[in-house]
């Protein structure tokens, strides 16, 4: 299953980018990575990162999306009656694919957009057995992902910059976003999160 995931995953990214090859100004095509906290509804919340290829024709959004969630655990250790030492640890994991299709508005140095699809994920344990040894119990579901986001990028051609202060080369249509993410997926074990969201690629049409 893992296999055939990211076979069709990879075919998916392939999309996009040869159809930028066949237009002769760049298409809407940008790599988005973010990070935040993440609520799965019947266990715990944790840290939460996300990646993603999106491209747009004609205000359509078509996303292909990793999420990854690790839900983290806390406990005590005295290394002494008076010295408890705090530790942290993951307990459980959702890395999940995704594949979806929503609506994009840009004005201006702004965009929003909304989309849902179809998706399947690992929902790993982390677990301790009667001789307390850990092992890993892992199963795969499918799911219904969502998402929202608001970005902001160059609303005119300049030349694209390093760490947005060192310019370099002509001005382009190629540049860096920032904005917010609202991330979602309903399924058996349905999450919510919400974090910042970095871009990198062709945002608008100029």
């Amino acid at each position: 299953m893992q296999s055939i995931l990211k076979l069709l995953f990879c075919t998916v990214l392939y999309i996009p980018i040869f159809s930028l090859a066949q237009e002769k100004k760049p298409p809407i095509l940008y790599i988005d990575v973010g990070g935040g906290y993440a609520k799965v509804f019947s266990e715990k919340g944790g840290l939460m990162s996300s990646a993603g290829l999106n491209y747009e024709t004609n205000k359509n959004l078509f996303t292909v999306r990793y999420a990854h969630i690790n839900e983290l655990s806390f406990d005590l250790f005295m290394l002494s009656p008076f010295t408890p030492i705090p530790i942290v640890w993951s307990d459980t994991s959702i890395d999940e694919y995704g594949i979806l299709y929503g609506r994009r508005y840009t004005e201006d140095n702004f965009s929003y957009s909304f989309s849902a699809g179809v998706s399947i994920y690992e929902h790993a344990e982390f677990l301790k057995d009667e001789q307390g040894k850990y092992y890993e119990n892992s199963k795969n579901y499918f799911g219904v992902p969502f998402e929202f986001n608001v970005k902001w990028f160059k609303s005119t051609k300049k030349p694209y910059t390093i760490y947005g202060v060192i310019p370099v080369g002509k001005p382009t249509a190629f540049g860096n976003s920032i904005g917010f993410k609202l991330i979602g997926n309903i399924s058996k074990h349905a999450y919510i999160g919400f974090g910042i969201v970095w871009g990198i690629g062709y945002h608008k049409e100029y």
